[in-house]
């Protein structure tokens, strides 16, 4: 059964808008430097460090429309078994998948992406 866990919460300080939250326990672990018992993450340094950087892009972006203009991000809005959710690349191989909570404004803006896995784009 999927516990809805928040770990952590950064908060951009430049825009004050995005925030980040981390469903998964292991994702919050590896943002924060810390060790993790998933294979293909200890065995791929670089993987965490582009992870790393991805998030930090997400954290300073100050809306979705602004991940669509960072081409590496190759930002998607997801369909299928993932509708509802959305996606960047971390690499060419692996991605980030995420759901943004929308405030009630009038046009709604989010106000906060629920990191929800890190996905093989191929399998």
């Amino acid at each position: 059964m999927f516990i809805w866990k928040i770990i952590h919460n950064f908060v951009n300080k430049l825009n004050g808008v995005m925030k980040i939250f981390f469903r998964k326990t292991y994702l919050a672990d590896l943002y924060e430097g810390r060790k993790v018992n998933d294979k293909r993450l200890k065995s791929n340094p670089m993987l965490v460090k582009q992870y790393i950087k991805t998030v930090a892009k997400l954290e300073a972006a100050s809306s979705l429309e602004q991940l669509y203009q960072i081409a590496a991000l190759n930002f998607e809005a997801l369909s299928g078994n993932y509708a509802g959710f959305y996606s960047v690349r971390i690499n060419q191989q692996y991605r980030l998948i995420f759901s943004a909570v929308f405030t009630d404004d009038d046009p709604p803006e989010v106000s906060v992406l629920e990191l929800e896995d890190i996905s093989n784009h191929y399998q």
